[in-house]
């Protein structure tokens, strides 16, 4: 009797163990039609994403294409915000011009404070899905923080260009998929 239970036991967490991989198989682009038949799509594109310490989740950029950074993904940020050190940075290479110089923007900060902030035209942003291909935006306006410790924050006015319909986080794959 003990064996038997011990027998059914061992089949059915290999059973489980084997639909539990099938169900996660990983299938990028591809999307499931009637009947067994599946299309690639071509307006759907992954990107990897890292999570930090606190919880963020952090994409790899290229700015003004000579630039590449770990920037947060923040679907709270209405705007793309670099610190004044990667704007210093982008300067010296030539990157970032006195001619990308847009003017002034009041900003409200997530701790409800309103600030004055410049605002520069950062030419394009670069982002790599996860088939090599480039997904880029141009003509992106940036707020400068002057504070050379902030992070470069992602906001909304790349992520709903990138994504045309949808995106969606994925935590257990780490990838954020955009439609």
């Amino acid at each position: 009797m003990r064996t038997n239970r011990l027998i059914f036991m061992v089949a059915a967490i290999l059973l489980l163990t084997s639909c539990d991989s099938k169900r996660y198989k990983y299938e990028p682009y591809k999307r499931e039609m009637s009947g067994n038949k599946q299309e690639i799509s071509k307006t759907t594109f992954e990107i990897d994403f890292k999570q930090t310490e606190g919880n963020l989740k952090t994409i790899h950029v290229n700015i003004n294409g000579n630039n590449s950074y770990d920037a947060i993904f923040d679907t709270g940020c209405s705007r793309v915000l670099i610190s004044s050190l990667e704007a210093l940075e982008m300067i010296k290479q030539g990157t970032l011009r006195k001619s990308d110089f847009i003017g002034t923007e009041r900003a409200q900060l997530a701790d409800g404070s309103v600030t004055e902030q410049e605002v520069y035209n950062i030419r394009e942003i670069t982002v790599m899905d996860k088939n090599g291909k480039p997904h880029t935006l141009r003509d992106v306006a940036a707020m400068l923080e002057p504070n050379v410790a902030a992070s470069i924050l992602i906001g909304s006015a790349v992520i709903d260009n990138l994504a045309k319909k949808s995106y969606t986080v994925d935590l257990r794959r780490k990838v954020i998929r955009f439609e």
